[in-house]
């Protein structure tokens, strides 16, 4: 691999994926080493480095220069890998941003499997967990169904995501209350508080600072419109 081309793919790497460049020339350097290292042996000393202005990879095996020629060889098979590696990773490292943003709102997604203990839920990016322990007694999960729930957990498991699903934990009832009365989004109804029994009974405690607003009554909506839509998502709690 000639010095220009670790520079391009340095810099593609940079602008495309937002990765730090520092962090893929280091990142190469140690793959470069780790391939010296398999074929020269564990004990053999390797320092790889890449000039960062000209891309020239100079080497040394327990203190002598290493053949430019041996390393050429596999030089590009390893950088390609680093590539891969590191795309994964920036790709991962994205969609935990993305989700760490999400904690405590509300996501909509399909039930793509069904396990014991588990519902594994597509959001379109990821697939994420919604635990037993986390599901309203008795609600039926069936593959293809629509779900919604609140993101409780977002971590790196490996080189994948593990986004973690409620539907039991009161931020859940309280994202509703915000989707369904306008009045509560737009804070001339603040919720106070949020007590739940998942699966059977739910209370939320509302107010508002202007003596004119019927709190209830917006909450219940015409007809009751505005409060069946939360209690048929909770599937039956009132």
């Amino acid at each position: 691999m000639n010095p220009n081309e670790i520079l391009r793919i340095v810099d593609a790497l940079h602008r495309d994926k937002k990765i730090d460049s520092e962090i893929v020339f280091r990142a190469i350097e140690a793959a470069m080493a780790s391939a010296v290292r398999r074929q020269r042996g564990d004990e053999a000393e390797i320092e790889v480095s890449i000039d960062r202005h000209s891309g020239e990879i100079s080497a040394t095996v327990n203190g002598e220069p290493l053949d430019p020629d041996v390393f050429g060889r596999i030089g590009a098979q390893t950088a390609k890998q680093v590539i891969i590696q590191k795309i994964r990773e920036a790709e991962r490292d994205a969609l935990i941003e993305e989700y760490q943003q999400l904690i405590g709102e509300i996501v909509t997604g399909t039930v793509h499997r069904v396990d014991t203990g588990k519902t594994i839920v597509n959001l379109g990016n990821v697939e994420a967990i919604l635990p037993r322990s986390e599901q309203i007694p008795g609600d039926p999960y069936h593959v293809g169904s629509r779900i919604r729930a609140v993101v409780v957990e977002v971590r790196a498991d490996g080189s994948r995501v593990k986004v973690v699903l409620s539907r039991t934990r009161p931020q859940l009832v309280q994202r509703l209350f915000e989707q369904e009365i306008p009045e509560i989004a737009e804070g001339t109804i603040q919720i106070r508080a949020v007590a739940r029994e998942p699966g059977y009974r739910s209370k939320v405690a509302v107010s508002s600072d202007d003596p004119r607003v019927d709190c209830v009554g917006a909450c219940v909506g015409v007809r009751g419109n505005r409060i069946k839509n939360i209690v048929h998502e909770l599937a039956g709690e009132r």
